[in-house]
Order: C-alpha cells, then structure tokens, then sequence
C-alpha cells in the first residue's frame, strides 16, 4: 500500500513531536527575531510555562528581569554570525529561574546553536541539568576540606596559608602556639612581622611567587609575640585557585637541634683543643725536620740551577758584549747570529723559570680544550729526535678518546720531560711507550689516593723498559729538587713540574715502578665536555694589522724597562700609547674623560694590584678590556678562574709578535 506524501509528513512531525518531548534535558526553538517557536515538555515542566503559552514571545517577555546577559548575547551570536556558544553554571550562574521538580533551585548548563541556514536562520538552545553534579561535589568538597582541617588541627607543625600579597589567610593550633598569638590574632598579620630578619623571607617570597620551587627548607628566626626568638626551618610552595593565587608555608621548631649542635660543637672544640695540646711538641717536631729539608733543598737548587742559570746568563751577556762590539766597529753582518744565540739563551732561561713555577703550583696556566691524541701525534718527530735511534717508540692512542681541559704548552712540555727521564733510565736502548685512555676513578681509588676528586679522567701513560726504581725513590720521586743524577746534570724540577702541573690541571700523577721492569707514570686530567680549541699561529711582528685611527692602549708597569718595551711596540704599530707605574697613577688615567681603548697591566703592582685596578676601572668604564702580564700569581690562578669577560692574560716573558697580537685581537673583539 502506498502512503501518501501528506500522510507521510504528518507521520513524520509526530515523530519529531514524541522525540522532542521525550529527551531528559530542555529544548527551545527561536525564531530569527529571538521569538519562541516551541520549547520542550522538560522545559515546561523546569520553567512552569507550556510551551502553548511561550510560543511567540520572547526570553525576556517570559523571564522578566531573570534572563542573564550573557545567554542573550550567545542568542544574538547565533542568529547573526551563526555562532555555538556552551554557558556553564560556573561562569554564567542563573541563567534562567528553573526549579527542579521538587521545587529546588535547577542548577544548569546551556549551549546555544543555530538551526537551519540564512535567510531562515533558527536557534536551538539546550538546557542540561547538573544539579545533582554540583551537589555531589559539594559533599566532596566538604568531606575534603574536613580532612584537611583535621591535618591542619592535628600537624606538629606551624602551617600558615598566605595571599599573593604575604597576608596569613589561615593559621594552624601549633602556629598559635609557636607564635604565641591567638589564631585569629595571626589570620590578617604579614609574614615578614613574624620574622626577626624579614629580608631572608623576602628573597624567599620572590623566588615563590615566581613559580620557584624550594628543593630544601630555609632556616630563619621567628619573633614571637612575648618577644622571644625561636629558630625555624621554613618550606612553602605556591598554588592556585580560580584566579587567586595562595603560598602555604610549612614552619619547623629546630630549636632542640640547635641546641644538640651546638652542644656537640662546644664538644668537638674542647676535644680539638686536648688534641691541639698533646700534638704541639709533635708539629714543632715536623717543623724543624721540615726546615732541615727546606735547607736541604736550597742546597740542591744551588748546585743544580745555580749552574743552570750561569751557563744561560753567560750565553746572553756574551752575545749582547759582541753584539755591542760589532755595531761600535760597523760590522753588522754577524749581528742576527748574535741576536739568536741571545734569544734561545734567554727562553732556556724562561722554560726554567716556568718548571720552577710548575712544581710550586703557581705557574698562571692558559687552559684550553685539549684532544690528547692530536697533541701526542704532532709530538712523535720531537720525541723521537730527543730520545734518539737506540730507543723504540710506540703510540697507541685510544679511539673516542675525551677532550680535556689543560695547558697544552705545558702538556707538551710534561710529556717530553717523562720522555727524556724514560730515555735516561734506558742507557742501553729500550722501548719507550705513550698510551692515551679513557679512565674512570672511582670512590675508593680516591679514598685510597689523597687529593683525588671521583669521576672522568683522561689518562696519559708514559712507559719505559729501563732500571726501574726501588721504593725509597719512589717515595721521593715528586719532591722538588730531587734527582739520582749526578750533579750538573740534573736540577730535580722534571717530575716535580709533571706533579704540579697535573695537580694545577685539577688532576693526578701516579707512578709505578720496579727495579729491573721499568717504569709507568700515568697522568690522570679531567673530562672536559666540549671540542678540543683549535690550534692559532702568531704572526710575524711585522704582519700584525696595525691601529685604527685614535686607538689609545694604556700600559700600567712598574719595572721601567718593560713599560718601555711595550710603548714603543705600541707606537710602532701606530698606536697612542698611555703609560702609568704603579696602580693609583693608572686609576687617574682612567678616571679622566680620554679615551682608552685596552688596559694592559701587570698583575703585581704597588699601591693596589692590577685585578684591583681592573675592578675600580670597570666601574665607570664598564665595557673596558684588559689584558693582564703576570710572570707569577700569589694564588696560583687559572685563566677561568681568575679572569671576567673581556680579561685576558699573557705570561712573562712574552714574543713582541704574541703581545701584538693579543692587543690587537682583544681591541677587535676576536678573542
């Protein structure tokens, strides 16, 4: 049987109307000029409006006064720019006066939808009951914040709950108690009243308030209402509600573990002081055996580098005599020979003057990224030059081996000292070996070891197949001075720069030996994360690039003779050159409106140091660059520790090329 079309529609909205009616949540249907078409039977019943008596007029029309603002204006958004719009009761409370069955009050949700299409634009709004919802979670609410006045009542401890301004909103029995005020007294008072040095708390109240978070308690002193100090450990951490944020501080009592530490210290003291009385005689004992080895080194040293140095003085006092004599007669074509054999002289005398430095820990030290394989390699020429045909040698370099972060000038000049005392030990020909790996020293290599740090090392091994030494050497094998050569041949500084060089590195020396099986010294340097430097080349000094126009160097010396060398380099190279001997004249200069391009001074000055002088400089010339010259440092500083940006150091004694270089890359900003 055929239906007929008008049949089938009929059928159709009575379907549409049963659907409607039957959902558990209310509908209405607006027209394009916000007029009501029809609302559901769940609507009817929440509003007590048929939908009979709605059709036609308007929201405001049914609810005078009661419709909220926000529900028209998702109306509008939706009939003009066919907007959807949720309106939850949180933000958007009564949105209507709808009242649950029971006559309570309907706590709802609404979302707002456009039907159909322009020109015949519809709204459909829907409306959820969440009553039950809300009232559920009250009860949780209130069973949670009843467990939360129970911790707080019960706590040991002081609790405070502030606002964002450091107002106590909140206040625990025991902080009562630990503050001596009434709760209610503390809810209103600022933190900072409470505390008898507030600015520890501000600093912490910063760092809170800007998301920080305390991985370990404060400790500051309470001031309690009676006037009375109490010390507390303090933790807090930061939270939120809704917009409004909140700091909840947790205040320990330590005052009996104060007390228990300053017992113990009064204890400890008194037992370091018995202990202090019974040794006396005992330190006077190893001083004086200390002095006699002092005296005993001076003796060493006079015939060692006494020597030494005479032989180098004689080289260069010889060829300036002869220099001197040639020029005065006009013959100058042997001048330059003279020059060299002047200059080699003089730069022994310096490479002696460094293990000197080296072994008392106080040679400044220039650390770079070092790859051990790489310096090694570019040594293998030299050292086997310098340990001759009748010895072996062997490289056996680690694959993925760590950089580490040294000198390598003085790396270079530590290898080839243990190269030459192996070569020494192998009078008859030998095998010399140099291995590089990766070593790990651990807790107990380091308890067993003193001045060893745990962790990473790159490991250096240098070994020979000579005599070999007997343990009475061994113990005295590092000792500054101390040789088994005969006297003239040796000085004793080799291993002892070795030992402070590696120590200077933040490192470790560790010898192994046997008489008649040769001798293993491994250098132990620490990991350095990064990429070994590359190498840089000095350039002639007359291809140093010379000043730009108005460029001024101040120089700060005060041995005359070098202030003076450094001054004509700079005028050389074109530069206005500023000169001061001693610190204060060189503040005056810098105090002064000039111009001042590079600070270039001694590290050890009269008056004030230059690092002093460097710090009171920066203060009106923020930006300015210093280059400090230092040939010994009191405190044997390392380059990365010593120095700030925009610092950097040369050794005395220095290549005119070197110093030029320097000045003119630290001016230009390379370095």
């Amino acid at each position: 049987m055929a239906w007929h079309p008008d049949h089938m529609h009929q059928i159709e909205d009575e379907l549409l109307s049963v659907v409607f009616d039957a959902v558990d949540t209310g509908l209405i249907v607006l027209d394009g000029s916000s007029h009501v078409i029809a609302w559901n039977a769940w609507f009817a019943s929440a509003s007590g409006i048929s939908s009979q008596d709605a059709a036609g007029r308007r929201l405001d029309e049914l609810f005078p006064g009661a419709t909220a603002p926000g529900l028209k204006s998702a109306i509008a958004d939706a009939l003009e720019a066919g907007a959807s719009r949720l309106l939850t009761h949180s933000l958007h409370p009564l949105l209507l006066p709808l009242r649950t069955r029971s006559g309570r009050e309907l706590v709802h949700n609404v979302s707002v939808r456009p039907l159909g299409t322009a020109p015949h634009l519809q709204c459909l709004v829907q409306i959820v009951d969440v009553t039950v919802a809300v009232q559920r979670e009250q009860v949780l609410r209130q069973r949670q914040n009843a467990r939360y006045d129970a911790v707080m009542n019960s706590a040991p401890d002081a609790i405070l709950t502030l606002d964002a301004q450091g107002v106590i909103q909140l206040a625990n029995p025991a902080a009562a108690r630990e503050f001596g005020y009434a709760p209610r007294e503390l809810v209103g008072l600022e933190m900072a009243v409470l505390l008898d040095v507030p600015e520890t708390w501000n600093a912490l109240w910063t760092s809170i308030l800007d998301g920080n978070v305390m991985h370990r308690p404060v400790e500051v002193t309470a001031k309690r209402k009676d006037g009375s100090a109490s010390f507390l450990e303090i933790s807090a951490a930061r939270w939120q509600s809704d917009t409004r944020v909140y700091v909840t501080a947790i205040l320990r009592d330590v005052n009996e573990r104060r007390a228990a530490e300053e017992a113990l210290r009064h204890l400890n003291q008194t037992l370091e002081e018995r202990v202090e009385e019974r040794t006396q005689e005992l330190v006077r004992a190893e001083d004086q055996l200390r002095q006699a080895q002092k005296m005993e080194a001076v003796g060493q040293l006079t015939g060692g580098i006494a020597h030494d140095f005479n032989n180098l003085l004689t080289g260069i006092v010889g060829s300036l005599d002869l220099m001197q004599t040639r020029i005065a007669q006009g013959r100058t074509e042997h001048v330059e020979r003279y020059t060299k054999a002047a200059m080699s002289s003089a730069q022994r005398a310096a490479a002696l003057t460094h293990r000197l430095l080296a072994f008392a820990r106080r040679q400044p030290l220039d650390p770079k990224p070092v790859n051990a394989n790489q310096l090694i390699a570019s040594m293998e020429d030299m050292l086997r030059r310098t340990i001759g045909p009748l010895h072996a040698l062997e490289i056996v370099t680690a694959g993925g081996l760590w950089t580490t972060l040294c000198d390598p000038n003085q790396l270079e000049s530590a290898i080839l000292n243990l190269a030459i005392n192996a070569r020494d030990a192998m009078p008859e020909g030998g095998k010399l070996t140099i291995e590089t790996t990766n070593a790990h020293l651990d807790d107990a290599y380091a308890t067993a070891n003193l001045d060893v740090t745990p962790g990473q090392y790159v490991a250096i091994c240098i070994t020979d197949t000579g005599t070999g030494m007997p343990p009475d050497v061994i113990e005295r094998v590092f000792e500054p001075f101390f040789t088994t050569k005969p006297m003239g041949q040796g000085t004793g500084l080799g291993l002892s720069m070795v030992y402070g060089f590696a120590k200077q590195s933040e490192g470790h020396v560790k010898i192994y030996s046997e008489l008649g099986k040769g001798t293993t010294i491994r250098i132990y340097l620490p990991r350095h994360r990064g990429a070994a430097a590359e190498e840089t080349s000095t350039a002639r000094f007359t291809e140093v690039p010379r000043a730009e126009a108005g460029e001024t160097v101040l120089v700060v010396e005060d041995e005359p003779v070098i202030r003076q060398l450094i001054i004509e380099v700079l005028q050389d190279l074109g530069y206005r050159a500023l000169e001061a001997s001693d610190g204060p004249a060189g503040l005056k200069i810098l105090q002064s409106p000039q111009r001042i391009d590079l600070l270039v001074t001694d590290v050890g000055l009269p008056g004030i140091n230059g690092r002093q002088l460097a710090d009171a400089a920066r203060e009106n010339r923020s930006n300015l660059k210093v280059l400090f010259i230092t040939g010994y440092a009191e405190n044997a500083m390392l380059a990365n520790g010593f120095l700030d940006p925009g610092m950097e150091m040369i050794t005395k004694p220095f290549a005119v090329e070197a110093l030029a270089t320097r000045i003119r890359s630290m001016i230009q900003g390379k370095r």
